[in-house]
């Protein structure tokens, strides 16, 4: 029996994809294929560009009735998020998993976190964004400096538009939108070192376009580039401190610097900064939780390592 047409969509959409590590590539191409074949047979689906909330429940409710771990349903879920942004001119928005859960009786349990601390020091925050300014990569000191002073994720700094850097600074909040994880919307105060950047780009990017990304490109092509980037000279950058930060108790080995591990940095910051004021830490946590996407507190614990 040959491929669906969903299948051969998208297996053209990931031929042309380079974003995140080969590894995850294939773990997202796989569950996506799984999911083509299930609309394909359960609903005849034939452009995988018309897959919405009741494609995506279906599957779901499958996959918990054959006894998937929680975990791996939840890495699913991303998967085919990730498929739904490579798709050119998709005909529904997909909800975030709160509203999934909500208008079609699925139940997501809570999934145990990895422990661990993956944040940067300071010196190794700088050498890195010294090494990219020297090298021209401006790109990647400044999402760098978005990731770490406003909780961006990398995706998220790389597909900032004019009309957000406008917005951010005339209000001093910056608006996450559709470019988020999960499609979730949040607000983020602007920091000073994001308004400069704002200020700065500003003044060389057209109205309707984005600060990061030229004319042609796509943005799943410039997050690939400054995550190879990073790849590539972190062994430059690292200190003993770092190492030792980042290091697994449970098995010896270092956690590499990565853009994410930059979110750390910010929540330990923001937390402290809020506790000073006053807050429980449990209040603190909220309040941080929503800056930087999750809608529970017990998530920071997460990023305190």
């Amino acid at each position: 029996m040959g491929k669906s047409p969903c299948e051969v969509q998208v297996d053209k959409f990931f031929k042309h994809t380079r974003a995140n590590s080969f590894a995850t590539r294939d773990r997202y191409k796989d569950d996506c294929q799984q999911f083509s074949r299930f609309c394909s047979e359960k609903f005849k689906l034939q452009n995988i560009r018309n897959m919405n909330d009741k494609h995506v429940a279906a599957f779901i409710k499958d996959a918990q009735q054959k006894g998937l771990a929680p975990k791996t349903i939840k890495n699913k879920l991303s998967s085919l998020r990730y498929l739904h942004d490579l798709l050119d001119k998709p005909r529904y928005q997909l909800s975030d998993n709160k509203q999934l859960q909500l208008q079609h009786g699925i139940k997501l349990a809570k999934t145990p976190q990895v422990n661990g601390d993956r944040s940067w020091t300071n010196e190794e925050y700088s050498r890195m964004k010294e090494i990219s300014r020297d090298l021209g990569n401006s790109n990647v000191a400044d999402c760098m400096t978005l990731a770490r002073t406003m909780g961006l994720r990398v995706t998220e700094a790389a597909a900032i538009s004019r009309a957000q850097a406008e917005y951010a600074i005339r209000t001093g909040v910056y608006q996450v939108k559709g470019e988020s994880k999960n499609g979730k919307h949040r607000q983020v105060p602007i920091s000073p070192e994001g308004k400069a950047i704002f200020e700065r780009r500003l003044v060389v990017t057209d109205r309707g376009n984005r600060l990061f990304i030229r004319t042609g490109e796509r943005t799943h092509q410039v997050v690939n580039q400054m995550q190879k980037f990073v790849e590539y000279h972190r062994d430059k950058v690292k200190t003993v401190e770092g190492t030792e930060t980042r290091l697994d108790k449970r098995d010896g080995s270092t956690r590499e610097l990565t853009f994410h591990g930059l979110r750390y940095g910010y929540v330990q910051d923001r937390m402290r900064e809020e506790v000073d004021r006053g807050f429980s830490r449990d209040q603190a946590a909220l309040i941080v939780s929503k800056e930087v996407g999750h809608e529970r507190g017990d998530v920071i614990k997460i990023y305190e390592g």
